[in-house]
C-alpha cells in the first residue's frame, strides 16, 4: 500500500491531516482482518514551495523540508497515526529516480530535450483511464502558453534542469532535479515492487499526478496495472469551499489538535465516508463532540456495571440481557460488512450507537441482572476492538475523555455571545439550587437552572444526585 505524504515546507493543515488519517484508517483495517501489510508513505522534500520557504527563511531546502518533516511527525503522531512501515523521501532516492527515467528513455516513452526528459504521452495509449479525462481536449487546453520543446501539449517532465541557486543532482541529461510525478513512481517501486495493491491519496491527484504516476510506472516495467484499487478521499471544506493554502481559507493540524484532540480530530475526519467531503462548521464540530461524548458515556457506564458484578453468578442472563447479547452479535456482523463495504465507516458508526441505545435502555432495566457483566464486557470490546482498532477511537479511558470534551466545550461561543461558567461557578450555582429547592424557593432554583442553561450548561437531576455537562 502507497499513500502520497505532504510536501513538507510548512506545518500541515486540517485537509493534510485528514489525508494521514484515511491512510491510517486503511493501514488498520488490512491489520486488523489479517493481512501482512507494507505500507509506504513518502515524504516530498525537494519542491519549488521548499525552495521558495528556504528563500525566504534564508536557509537551505535541506533544512526546511528536515525540520517540516519533524513538524508532520508531532502533528501525526498527536492524531494517533501508526508509523507506516517505509518513510521514503525524494533526495534518498534520487539514484532510483534516475533509473527508473532511463528505463521510460529506453522503452520509446520519453525523450530529452536540452537537459529536460519529457514523457512522451503519444507512446502510452492508456493515458487517461483512471480519470477518464477527454484527451483531445486537454490537449486544446495545454496548448495555451505551450512548452515548444514537447512534441504534445500533454507531455510531463521527468527531470528538468537546474536553475541558478537551486539543489540539484547530477545525471546523465546534466545537472537537475526530478519532476514531481515521477517521485512516487520510484519510490514505490522501491520498496514495493512494479505492482501493488492499493494506492491512496487525496482527490485532487487523480488528474494528473496518479495518472502520470500510471503511465510512468507501466511505461518503465511493461506490467499493468501498476496499482489494482485506487482510493481517493474528498477534501475538508469551509463554508462549501476547500481548505487550502493557496485560498487562505485554511488553519493549520497543529492549531485544530490544540484546540480540540487527537481523538476528536480522527472522529470528525473518519465518521463520515472517506469519499466524502467534510464542511468544517459549528455543526459538524457539535456533531462530533456529541458522539463522543455518547460512545464514552456508554463504555463508563459499561465499565461501572463490571465494577459492580458479582462474577461468580451462575444464574442464566435474564431476557433483557439476552436479547441484547443477541444485538451485539448482529452487530459486529454489521459493523464488519460496513468497513468491508468500502471503508464505510460512517454505517459502521450508525451500528454502534443504534447499539449503544439498547444498551442504555437494558442497563436501566436490570443493571445487576445476570448477563449485566458479560453484555457490559461485550460493548466495551465492540468499542474498543470493532470500531477502536479501526478508527482509533473509544479507546481511552472514559473520565479523562469526557473532562477533555468539557475543556473543548467550555472554550465554544455560547448562542447569543453568553460566557460559559467554569467548574467552580457552576458547583457552587448548583449547591446555590440545591439550598433553594430544600427552602422550597422552587422560582429561585429553577431561575438558576435557566441560567445555567443560557450559559450552556445542562443540569440533570438524578437518582444518585445532579449533574452537568456543557452543552
Amino acid at each position: 500500500m502507497y499513500s502520497c505524504g505532504p510536501t513538507v515546507y510548512g506545518l500541515i493543515h486540517i485537509g493534510n491531516l485528514r489525508a494521514g488519517l484515511v491512510a491510517d484508517m486503511f493501514y488498520r483495517y488490512f491489520k486488523r482482518v489479517g493481512y501482512e501489510v507494507t505500507f509506504v508513505r513518502n515524504y516530498t522534500d525537494v519542491d519549488d514551495k521548499i525552495i521558495k520557504r528556504a528563500n525566504e527563511e534564508k536557509s537551505t531546502s535541506e533544512a526546511i523540508a528536515t525540520k517540516y518533516t519533524q513538524e508532520v511527525e508531532k502533528d501525526f503522531a498527536a492524531a494517533g497515526i501508526l508509523n507506516p512501515t517505509h518513510k521514503p523521501t525524494v533526495t534518498t532516492h534520487i539514484p532510483d529516480i534516475i533509473q527508473l527515467i532511463e528505463k521510460i528513455i529506453a522503452n520509446g516513452k520519453a525523450y530529452v530535450v536540452e537537459g529536460e526528459v519529457l514523457f512522451s504521452i503519444n507512446s502510452f495509449p492508456g493515458y487517461g483511464k483512471l480519470s477518464h479525462r477527454n484527451i483531445d481536449e486537454l490537449q486544446t487546453i495545454a496548448r495555451v502558453g505551450v512548452n515548444e520543446k514537447k512534441q504534445n501539449p500533454l507531455d510531463f517532465t521527468l527531470w528538468k534542469p537546474a536553475k541558478p541557486g537551486e539543489p540539484f543532482w547530477e545525471s546523465p541529461w546534466g545537472k537537475g532535479r526530478p519532476g514531481w510525478h515521477i517521485e512516487c513512481s520510484a519510490m514505490s517501486s522501491r520498496w514495493l515492487g512494479d505492482q501493488i495493491d492499493v494506492h491512496h491519496g487525496g482527490a485532487d491527484l487523480t488528474f494528473p499526478h496518479h495518472e502520470n504516476e500510471i503511465a510512468q510506472s507501466e511505461g518503465a516495467s511493461g506490467k499493468a496495472p501498476f496499482v489494482k484499487y485506487w482510493l481517493h478521499h474528498a477534501f475538508i471544506t469551509q463554508s462549501q469551499e476547500k481548505m487550502s493554502k493557496s485560498l487562505g481559507n485554511f488553519f493549520t493540524a497543529r492549531e485544530f489538535l490544540q484546540k480540540f484532540s487527537g481523538e476528536f480530530a480522527r472522529y470528525f475526519a473518519l465518521s463520515v465516508h472517506y469519499r466524502s467531503p467534510i464542511d468544517f462548521s459549528d455543526e459538524t464540530v457539535e456533531n462530533t463532540l456529541t458522539s463522543l461524548q455518547r460512545i464514552y458515556e456508554a463504555k463508563a457506564k459499561a465499565l461501572e456495571v463490571l465494577s459492580r458484578a458479582n462474577e461468580t453468578t451462575t444464574a442464566a442472563p435474564g431476557t433483557v440481557w439476552s436479547e441484547f447479547m443477541k444485538s451485539c452479535r448482529k452487530m459486529r456482523e454489521q459493523i464488519d460488512e460496513a468497513f468491508a463495504n468500502d471503508f464505510n465507516s460512517a454505517e459502521a458508526l450508525g451500528a454502534l450507537f443504534t447499539l449503544i441505545r439498547e444498551f442504555n435502555r437494558t442497563v436501566s432495566a436490570g443493571p445487576a441482572a445476570p448477563g449485566a457483566a458479560a453484555g457490559s464486557r461485550e460493548l466495551v470490546s465492540i468499542i474498543e476492538k470493532e470500531i477502536g482498532e479501526i478508527l482509533g477511537v473509544g479507546i481511552h479511558e472514559p473520565t479523562a475523555v469526557l473532562n477533555d470534551l468539557g475543556r473543548i466545550r467550555a472554550a465554544r461561543p455560547v448562542a447569543g455571545g453568553a460566557t460559559r461558567p467554569e467548574q467552580p461557578e457552576i458547583e457552587q450555582l448548583i449547591q446555590a439550587r440545591m439550598d433553594a429547592r430544600k427552602g422550597k424557593d422552587f422560582a429561585k432554583a429553577d431561575q438558576i437552572r435557566k441560567d445555567l442553561d443560557a450559559r450552556g450548561v445542562l443540569i440533570k437531576d438524578g437518582p444518585t444526585g445532579t449533574t452537568w455537562s456543557y452543552k
